[in-house]
This record gives C-alpha cells, sequence and structure tokens, in this order.
C-alpha cells in the first residue's frame, strides 16, 4: 500500500491524493528492537507516536490509519491527542478498555447485526487461545518459538489461515513470499517474546482515560468494515464510541486487510481523507 499512498499517479492515480506515508514499528516488534524495559503498551506507544510524529518529523497534524493493534494505538491518539489528527481511518473497532470491560453484549447488536455477535462469540470460544497464553504468560511460549522455526512458522500460518478471508485455502490471500517475509521479520530479529509480551503489558497496565467526554475517541473516525474480521462491533456502538464520519461496508476481506484487499482500503482512506483536506 506504500506505493500507491506515496505516489499515486505512478498507479493511475490522482498525484492530489498523495500523503507522506510513515510506518513505525510497534516497540519489541521486528524492525523495533531489541525491546529492554517493561511498561510499554499501546497507550505507552501512543505518545511515542506523537512524539515521533511532532518532535522528530515536524508534522504537527497528521492522519492515521490502524488495524489489530495499530486500531488500539490509534484510536488512543484519538481519544488523547485529536487535536494533532486530521482524523483516523480504522480496519477494526476494539474499544480502549477491552482489557477491562470487554466487548458489548447482546443487546447492543441490531437485529440485521446478529451475525456479528457471533462472529465475536465464535472468536472467544475458539480462536483466542494464543491470546490468553501472551497476555498471562508470554515468556513461557516464547523460549518455544524463538528456538523453533517450525514452531514459529505454526504459530503465524495458522493466524493468516483462520482469520483470513480464503476460507482455509491460506495461499488463496497470501503468497508464500509474502508468509515467508513475515515469519522472518520475527525469526531473524528474535522479537516473538518482545512481541507476545505486548499483550502481557495490555492486560496488565489497563488502559487509563484521559477524560470522560462522549465521544470516547474525537477525532473525526472513519471505519471500513471487513466482512471475515475477527471482531466486529454493532454501529450504534460505533456512533457513540467515536466521531464517526464515514462506515464502509466492505464486499470481501478479513483481519489481514492491508495484504488481503489492499485496493479497497487504499481507496476508502484517499475517500476520507480527502474530505478532511
Amino acid at each position: 500500500m506504500i506505493g500507491p499512498l506515496s505516489d499515486p499517479a505512478a498507479f493511475g492515480g490522482n498525484p492530489a491524493d498523495a500523503f507522506d506515508v510513515i510506518v513505525p514499528s510497534l516497540p519489541g516488534y521486528g524492525f523495533s528492537s531489541p525491546l529492554t524495559k517493561a511498561g510499554i503498551n499501546y497507550s505507552v506507544t501512543a505518545d511515542m507516536w506523537i512524539t515521533l510524529m511532532r518532535d522528530v518529523l515536524a508534522y504537527d497534524k497528521f492522519a492515521v490509519h490502524g488495524g489489530d493493534w495499530g486500531a488500539l494505538v490509534g484510536s488512543q491518539l484519538g481519544h488523547k491527542y485529536p487535536q494533532h489528527l486530521i482524523g483516523l481511518h480504522l480496519s477494526i473497532m476494539v474499544p480502549l478498555d477491552l482489557f477491562e470491560k470487554g466487548l458489548p453484549d447482546e443487546s447492543e447488536f441490531a437485529p440485521d447485526e446478529r451475525h456479528k455477535f457471533e462472529t465475536n462469540t465464535n472468536f472467544f470460544l475458539h480462536e483466542d487461545g494464543y491470546f490468553k497464553i501472551q497476555a498471562t504468560k508470554p515468556q513461557t511460549v516464547a523460549y518455544g518459538l524463538n528456538d523453533s522455526p517450525v514452531g514459529l512458522c505454526a504459530w503465524i500460518l495458522e493466524k493468516r489461515r483462520t482469520w483470513g478471508d480464503c476460507n482455509g485455502d491460506v495461499e488463496s490471500r497470501f503468497s508464500k513470499d509474502e508468509l515467508i517475509t513475515t515469519m522472518m521479520i520475527y525469526w531473524i530479529t528474535e522479537t516473538f517474546g518482545t512481541s507476545a509480551r505486548y499483550y502481557y503489558e495490555a492486560a496488565h497496565r489497563l488502559w487509563q482515560p484521559e477524560h470522560d467526554r462522549t465521544p470516547v475517541v474525537e477525532a473525526p473516525t472513519a471505519i471500513a468494515c471487513f466482512p471475515k474480521e475477527v471482531i466486529q462491533m454493532p454501529k450504534a456502538w460505533a456512533e457513540r464510541y467515536y466521531n464517526l464520519q464515514r462506515w464502509t461496508p466492505m464486499p470481501s476481506g478479513g483481519h489481514f486487510a492491508p495484504m488481503e484487499e489492499p485496493q479497497a482500503l487504499i481507496e476508502d482512506i484517499r475517500s476520507f481523507f480527502r474530505g478532511l483536506r
């Protein structure tokens, strides 16, 4: 996505849609290693990103896109530092107090959103084993996966297969080159342990709100709703929680939207921020 967003003209797009694209690596993940101190969670990371963008790169206001952990970091930026965000674009919705209060209950979902509640129920019944061990005992599993390339590959590949919109055929969405590149970033940098610990820090250093206003996330927000995303939220909740300006149901795609549906995501990002200039 970096090329089309930073140089749209080279990909048949409008030069006026060009962004300066900054892609920071999460602390303890891959290129942001080694991580040598405890206590760094998504709230701390948001503070680091403000320092990076304003003090190091001199962008007083900037646009944010996030999925997975990036959605929590981005939401914290939109909560704590809305005056510095042009807007916030997300491909997954996760409440900032997830580790304390969990997700909305069934009563929050409209009748035509019943499938979204079932998606969440399925995730916490069948897909959150990794979450529990990384949030409670990350160091134990780290020894095995740091030493075993087969173990590390299995850990990563299983998530691509079950969380991607691929119906069990992982290579219909992710090429072997893309998969091995992701795995090698963890393997060569030996960062599985510190990446797993990010979950522990989130669970043991709970989110603290900066204000009690509504919406919780005050920056203008767009949500791209991919149908096979692992966690899905009701629209009424999103309208209360975010300063929601755009809601885009996507026809296909899962948790790894930038790799699965890059063009659809690019177009939604462009359309949202084009209206905020």
